[in-house]
């Protein structure tokens, strides 16, 4: 620092400790007693999660309607989205805590702000690959999408682990045409394809499985992926996601659940991070890495929504609440709020007080406690 008039051996050691405590100080000093505020954008995750709650009253409706009740011991807060267990179309096992935890409209707002920090604005372009295991999600997704006027372009796979779109008569191919006819969700399915292992509706638990998956995905009304291997169900997946693009860049992939295709058929899968992705800590190699891999290595910001749980704990979520909570309370929709008047004051007072020791050391010639090298 000698640029600066400071020579590390004219301050005495017990000066460099007083300023070092001084600046940590001022910077705890600065969080102090300041609490939380709304985030910036707390509008539009209020917004999002009122659209979520919105469409899940419309689905419920829709199921009721549809002569399919709903199990209270499944699925407590009635609200419709919880499937079976063990139906034609399960496809893996899945968690009933999880499921349940992801009805909660706050996964909305938490896209919100995974859009929001990905830098995404009204028009821009979101690629969406869902399996039916989490039709929550889907609707928090295309809930935040629509808080934000972006223009999603959904794939979805009609296959689903344990307690997700599982029905065969009530898959999210029928939510989401339910909160279409309420008016909430404005979107449709770009293309759906059957799930399963290798994405051809393989293994499933019953010997009718496949064929009720593809009668599922032709009732759909939209182009059914059916390719011969996961890579070259990937490589369709990018060219329908490139056709509808119309020539405008995809600002994020938004990938739900498991499914081989999207989340990848390789070790390297899982190690892909949850949440939002900017840079991950390894890019897999091969044709079967999924689209998760596929975007982020074209530098694409990817939203990972598959350990419900983790994301939760991580953003102030509750795990599996009854009743779910009040829309705009949690944590998700805050940020912690500090003083930069205490922390600039902890800084001054920092380097006053180093100042102050070099030119007393440097006044009185006395040398300090660490000594320099080159004398």
């Amino acid at each position: 620092m000698s640029g600066w008039g400071f020579s590390r051996g004219r301050v005495n050691l017990a000066v460099l400790v007083l300023a070092a405590a001084t600046a940590v100080g001022g910077f705890v000093a600065s969080g102090l007693g300041t609490g939380t505020g709304e985030r910036e954008y707390y509008a539009e995750q209020l917004r999002a999660a009122e659209i979520m709650q919105e469409a899940t009253t419309a689905i419920k409706a829709s199921r009721l309607a549809s002569g399919i009740p709903i199990d209270r011991n499944l699925d407590p807060n009635e609200t419709g989205l919880i499937g079976e267990e063990f139906t034609s179309i399960t496809t893996s096992v899945g968690i009933l805590e999880a499921k349940r935890t992801a009805t909660n409209p706050d996964f909305a707002a938490l896209i919100v702000r995974y859009f929001k920090e990905a830098g995404l604005g009204p028009g821009d372009v979101v690629a969406v690959g869902a399996s039916g295991s989490f039709p929550s999600l889907i609707l928090a997704t295309l809930s935040a999408a629509r808080a934000l006027d972006l223009e999603p372009i959904i794939i979805y796979s009609v296959g689903a682990s344990m307690y997700g779109a599982t029905i065969p008569e009530f898959t999210f191919i029928d939510m989401l045409e339910a909160a279409r006819e309420a008016g909430v969700i404005p979107y449709t399915l770009t293309a759906v394809s059957l799930g399963g292992e290798g994405d051809e509706g393989a293994g499933v638990l019953f010997e009718d499985g496949t064929e009720v998956m593809e009668a599922i995905a032709e009732r759909a009304g939209v182009p059914v992926i059916r390719e011969d291997s996961i890579a070259a169900s990937i490589r369709k997946r990018l060219e329908v996601y490139e056709e509808h693009s119309r020539g405008r860049p995809i600002m994020c992939f938004v990938n739900v659940g498991g499914a081989s295709a999207n989340y990848g058929n390789t070790l390297a899968s899982l190690e892909f991070p949850n949440g939002l992705v900017m840079r991950p800590p390894l890019l897999a190699a091969g044709p079967e890495r999924g689209l998760v891999f596929e975007f982020a290595a074209a530098g694409i910001p990817v939203i990972h929504l598959l350990d419900v749980r983790g994301l939760a704990l991580r953003n102030g979520i509750p795990v599996d609440p009854v009743p779910l909570p009040s829309l705009g309370e949690g944590r998700v929709y805050t940020t912690r709020e500090y003083s930069r008047g205490r922390a600039l004051a902890g800084l001054i007072l920092s380097l006053g007080i180093l100042a102050a020791g070099a030119l007393g050391g440097g006044a009185t010639g006395r040398g300090s406690a660490v000594r320099s090298p080159y004398g």
